[in-house]
């Protein structure tokens, strides 16, 4: 027999921690730039497509079920034991977070509990900077801190991530700023 092998999930964010009507919800399906196609809604996209097959039966609901029937079935079972299902029910057995998305979202701690997996954190630079120049007075202090900051985070994190590429995309220098480029940037 072949053995299932172990799923790693090796980008996500966490579970949000309150419940949602069908629009907030819809809107967690697709992060678009505007309204779905006329006559369509998110769950008839590819990802609500998935969403609508794969996760009612976790919930002890026929698949592809009405929107409705399925998120009134999640408030049924409460925030908690409908996380708990749906993320024991993938299979994944490690997470790697991003702990930089903002909201109300589980940590690594709580995902590994209700997942029944292991999690580790993946540390958005851009958050650890913010976080470093609240504290830091001048540029050198905050390169300092930061540097400090980094280094303090490599102890546990599992890798770092940055919205640069995001926001830049292909036109981002693949080779990192000098030290003069990065003062400047810092002051």
């Amino acid at each position: 027999m072949i053995e299932t092998p172990s799923l790693v999930d090796q980008y996500c964010h966490g579970v949000l921690r309150t419940e949602l009507g069908l629009g907030t919800f819809e809107a967690q399906l697709a992060r678009t730039e505007g309204p779905p196609a006329a006559g369509t809604t998110l769950f008839d996209t590819q990802t609500g497509f998935a969403v609508r097959r794969w996760c009612p039966p976790l919930l002890g609901l026929e698949p592809h079920c009405p929107p409705a029937r399925y998120l009134a079935r999640r408030r049924e079972l409460g925030v908690l034991e409908a996380g708990r299902r749906l993320l024991r029910g993938s299979g994944i057995t490690t997470y790697l977070i991003d702990t930089g998305l903002p909201g109300d979202l589980t940590g690594p701690a709580e995902m590994a509990t209700a997942g029944q997996a292991d999690a580790r954190e993946i540390v958005r630079l851009e958050l650890l900077a913010e976080q470093v120049a609240d504290t830091s007075g001048t540029v050198e202090s905050f390169l300092a801190n930061l540097a400090e900051s980094v280094h303090g985070a490599a102890g546990s994190a599992v890798a770092f991530t940055s919205v640069a590429g995001v926001r830049h995309g292909l036109a981002l220098a693949p080779e990192p700023p000098g030290p003069g480029e990065v003062r400047g940037a810092a002051g």
